[in-house]
């Protein structure tokens, strides 16, 4: 019952994580919110079982900044597509 309460609070987290590391990021990533989410819960989850031997705080950090690559990778690779009702920000 413990491991699906992480799971579930790393869910939410992940959401929170893929928003957080879109704000790092420089320039605007014209991604939508369900690959937001996705990819804050990927990286919530490999900083959960990766780094869960560290203190809290310093494994929200960086799963914040693997959330950011991982934006950045998907962006650039083409696996994040930009957001269909998107304006476009010249």
């Amino acid at each position: 019952m413990t491991f699906i309460l992480s799971l579930i609070g790393n869910i939410i987290l992940g959401a929170i994580v893929g928003y957080a590391a879109r704000a790092v990021l420089p320039g605007a990533q014209d991604i939508g919110v369900p690959q937001t989410i996705g990819v804050g819960v990927i990286a919530s989850l490999i900083g959960f079982f990766v780094f869960s031997w560290f203190w809290l705080p310093i494994t929200f950090v960086i799963t914040i900044v693997l959330a950011a690559a991982g934006i950045s990778f998907g962006i650039k690779q083409g696996f994040l597509k930009p957001n269909q009702g998107s304006i476009d920000r010249a």
